[in-house]
């Protein structure tokens, strides 16, 4: 018998539980997650290009050390390997990539 009298009060707890739930829901709506954090900011340096594969990446700036523009690389928090030219060269930095 004590036994099926805490099984009751276990069910109520739940039932009231699960309704105060709804409530906080109902109210407050469903949390969102934070917004995305900010891009990062490389200075005077700019962005010629992203790639996935480091090894890639590092035959983007060899190529581009090669024809006289300084070249680096950052990995950024998404995980890309950014391949960076200062922005007075960004616009050579770009043929060179294309051709």
């Amino acid at each position: 018998m004590p036994l099926m009298y805490l099984a009751g009060w276990a069910a109520s707890a739940g039932v009231l539980a699960a309704l105060l739930l709804i409530i906080r829901l109902l109210k407050y709506g469903v949390p969102v997650s934070p917004p995305p954090r900010p891009s990062v900011d490389y200075g005077l340096l700019r962005t010629v290009s992203m790639v996935g594969d480091l090894a890639f990446a590092r035959d983007v700036r060899d190529r581009l050390r090669s024809n006289g523009v300084r070249a680096t690389l950052a990995t950024g928090p998404d995980g890309m390997v950014r391949i960076l030219v200062f922005a007075d060269e960004l616009d050579r930095a770009r043929r060179l990539i294309s051709s």
